[in-house]
């Protein structure tokens, strides 16, 4: 018998999308069959979908959560814990995250993934798993040998710096010389090394030289987070990752240049994975005008419409992997207080929309495969991050993780429609699906709108498969 049956959902497997009834028991998914086909499965609760949408639980690979925001260091402001964030990502569709667990000088690795670790525990609504991040310009050798056996213990991701971001936030770039000392100790491990790539010395040069022209208001931000900034980073993030052998993956693509750097390596063979943000593939550098401007902005910066309309023709054909947040949920009031290229606060409350446009600019606008919105929402975060195929697919064996998605709707979204903060940068936006049931190891968590559950969320082991890690697997 069953614990859980959903019948008669469209159900998107790596094969396409077909009528299925899907059992799930101990909370991993044990049947797929079609559905109305032979005799009734016994369950202890059936749930008839009515022909929704049924895709893997959405795995969003970026999201920071408890950290103090940058450009608030000397007021100790901090976003959103776990449970806020995660609490938006099961409304959301999205049952994995991943943040940061950030190692301090002085720390084991051990100690920075435990820190970490505890402030999720008995809070969160999702899974979980956690990049080891370093922001430090320099890593000591006794630290990057410990690499290793972190990896061993199910940490299979790492991230760096290129840059300090703006001249007035704490640092947090580490040198190209210490990130080719952690290259060889992520490669050497077979664990994926992620990269916040933007070119120092051209964005500190750039905020100099807009100073000096009197040019700080907001809306000159993507002149000091620039296109040259991001090609430049990019080739040499991927030229040391060549000559040390090492995939990488790269964060928050937001310029063609970047597009163009990664498609260019990819189609050497390289293993090269590009990320971008749902805001990035909307809003333009036009948008930092608006009144409140400061919501639509995470670092880099948006840019032109040439750039935003690259990052969906990459989506399509597969020159980029996935689609992230870069989520830093904060409400209004913290969101805005900085006026300026200086002191802008990054990142904002994007978790729980991530799925809702997906949809809608992707399969909705653009004609996307749903088997390709499983790949950009799911799959492909999960493969790269070493959580495939436990999570981001819909197969007998893997967990029981499971949006529902209503894709009859026509509706304008607001802010309180939403969880994890008190605006949207997407208030007025209009969605074609809309999240209705959302299923976590076989638990549902979330229905009709409704949170069912109290926290229920695990940290995950990453075993990053060999195939992402030596070819561009996805």
């Amino acid at each position: 018998m069953f614990d859980l049956l959903l019948t008669n959902g469209l159900v998107v497997t790596p094969s396409g999308a077909e009528r299925l009834d899907i059992g799930i028991a101990g909370g991993k998914i044990v049947s797929l069959r079609a559905s109305g086909v032979g005799s009734p499965d016994e369950a202890r609760r059936v749930v008839d979908l009515k022909g929704q949408l049924v895709v893997p639980g959405g795995v969003d690979p970026h999201v920071h959560t408890n950290s103090v925001l940058p450009t608030a260091a000397e007021s100790g402001i901090m976003c959103f814990g776990p449970d806020r964030v995660s609490e938006g990502a099961i409304y959301g569709g999205t049952t994995t995250l991943v943040d940061f667990a950030h190692w301090k000088p002085g720390d084991e690795l051990s100690e920075s993934f435990a820190r970490k670790s505890a402030e999720w525990a008995g809070s969160t609504y999702t899974d979980y798993a956690l990049h080891g991040t370093f922001k430090e310009p320099e890593i000591p050798f006794e630290v990057l040998e410990q690499v290793p056996d972190a990896v061993a213990n199910g940490h299979g991701s790492y991230k760096v710096w290129m840059t300090n971001t703006t001249p007035t936030r704490p640092k947090q770039k580490t040198d190209l010389g210490n990130m080719w000392g952690l290259m060889e100790q992520t490669a050497a491990a077979g664990a994926m090394l992620a990269v916040h790539a933007e070119d120092d010395d051209i964005v500190m040069y750039s905020y100099k030289k807009l100073q000096h022209q009197g040019k700080t208001d907001l809306e000159y931000m993507h002149h000091a987070h620039n296109n040259l900034s991001e090609k430049l980073s990019f080739q040499r993030a991927i030229t040391l990752a060549h000559h040390v052998g090492a995939p990488i993956y790269l964060m928050h693509v937001s310029a063609r240049e970047g597009v163009d750097a990664i498609r260019e390596a990819r189609g050497r063979g390289q293993a090269v994975y590009g990320e971008i943000l749902p805001h990035y593939a909307y809003f333009t550098a036009e948008d930092y005008k608006q009144e409140n401007g400061a919501i639509y902005h995470t670092y880099p910066s948006l840019k032109s419409e040439t750039d935003r309309d690259s990052m969906w023709e990459s989506l399509l054909d597969g020159s980029l992997s996935t689609l992230a947040t870069d989520g830093v949920c904060t409400d209004l009031e913290v969101k805005t207080r900085g006026k300026t290229i200086l002191d802008a606060t990054g990142g904002h409350a994007g978790v729980e929309m991530r799925m809702a446009v997906a949809y809608t600019e992707g399969v909705k606008k653009r004609g996307l495969a749903l088997t390709r919105f499983v790949d950009i929402t799911s799959a492909n975060a999960a493969r790269i991050l070493g959580l495939y195929p436990q999570k981001g697919v819909i197969a007998i064996g893997g967990d029981a993780d499971l949006a529902v998605l209503d894709t009859n709707v026509d509706r304008r979204i607001t802010a309180s429609d939403l969880h994890e903060a008190d605006y949207t940068p997407w208030e007025g936006y209009r969605v074609a699906a809309w999240p209705s049931m959302t299923v976590l190891r076989g638990t549902v968590m979330v229905k009709d709108r409704n949170l069912l559950t109290g926290p229920g969320g695990s940290l995950l082991k990453q075993r990053v498969s060999s195939d992402v890690l030596n070819r561009p697997a996805c």
